[in-house]
């Protein structure tokens, strides 16, 4: 058997309008494509390092390193915890446990739904973000995307939140809506947006708070679910965040990989908690293993690539809220 082989490159992709969060705003993305090959059959894979958790191209790079090492000194059989174990769940550990995934199922000739067990769907159903922005460039996008069924609306943390979210309503009176606060709802803020919402019947707050502050949604009592983000990044911290949230976004570029974005889920749904499939900014390719976790989650979020100026090829096609399942030469 011919040794494998890891190779990784930095890539960048335009985004067809600024995006904007509570933390900043981007033009671009920049992933970390990963190739592992035999030679014969070559698997592929994407990470998107996300600062926020102090990852970078480099810090995911030096990672990838150490795998590339480690599959140089070592016979690496399929079993993704090997690299989990390696460097620890993340974009590196995703990406590269993509790649080894997507190399197996070229080399059996077999897609991930007939490896798994399980039925392919026809398509796939995902929310749409609204990012920051004037509320007349926020309006503009959500008539752009109004055929989607839910609205993800991104929060700033700022008074200017609301008016926007009445307005919204107001032209989308039976819109599904969540809302993303990525942590930027301060405290002594957050009964007033849990007001508005509720009036709202804005259906999830994610990430209202900063993981520091959890602890003040023990004891509140509302409709609205509460979703964990940047309070659950991995396996390990599901146990802790259910004792504040009502659900979870796992991700791979989080988890470290499809098989434990999978165990993940599994563990969340033992608890009660309803699970939301999201992604970072990425292309096609980031979003291809996360379809397999979409179809046992409640909620999806795989929207990112319907944001960049120009995808990979064979890429995934939107319409309408209805995303088509990866083509095996994408992935998987």
């Amino acid at each position: 058997m011919n040794k494998l082989k890891i190779s990784f490159e930095h890539e960048k992709f335009p985004l067809k309008d600024g995006f904007t969060i509570s933390r900043g705003t981007r033009d671009v993305i920049e992933v970390i494509k990963v190739k592992i090959t035999d030679g014969v059959f070559k698997g592929y894979g994407e990470c998107s390092p996300n600062n926020r958790f102090s990852q970078s191209i480099s810090s995911e790079i030096d990672k990838l390193k150490l795998i590339k090492k480690f599959m140089k000194n070592n016979s690496v059989g399929y079993n993704n915890l090997n690299l989990v174990d390696l460097c620890g769940p993340g974009p590196a550990s995703a990406a590269a446990n993509s790649a080894l995934l997507d190399y197996k199922l070229k080399k059996m000739n077999k897609t991930i739904w007939e490896y798994l067990n399980i039925n392919e769907p026809k398509f796939i159903k995902t929310m749409v973000t609204i990012d920051i922005s004037s509320l007349e460039k926020m309006l503009k996008k959500a008539e752009r995307y109004k055929k989607y069924t839910m609205f993800k609306i991104k929060l700033s943390g700022k008074n200017e939140d609301f008016n926007k979210l009445n307005k919204i309503r107001e032209i989308y009176p039976k819109k599904n809506i969540i809302v993303d606060a990525n942590e930027s709802i301060l405290p002594e803020n957050l009964k007033n947006y849990l007001t508005i919402c509720e009036r709202l019947g804005i259906e999830m707050i994610e990430q209202p708070m900063r993981p520091e502050f959890d602890q003040l949604l023990t004891n509140i009592k509302s409709k609205i679910i509460f979703c964990a983000d940047e309070s659950c990044r991995d396996m390990s911290d599901i146990s802790k965040v259910k004792e504040y949230y009502n659900a979870i976004n796992i991700k791979l570029d989080k988890a470290g990989g499809l098989i434990e974005a999978l165990n993940m889920c599994v563990s969340a749904k033992k608890y009660g908690l309803l699970v939301m499939t999201g992604c970072m900014m990425c292309t096609s390719l980031g979003i291809a293993p996360a379809q397999v976790l979409a179809s046992y989650s409640d909620y999806v979020d795989l929207d990112a690539p319907l944001f960049l100026e120009k995808d990979r090829p064979n890429s995934i096609n939107f319409d309408s809220g209805k995303i088509s399942v990866a083509k095996k030469m994408l992935w998987g």
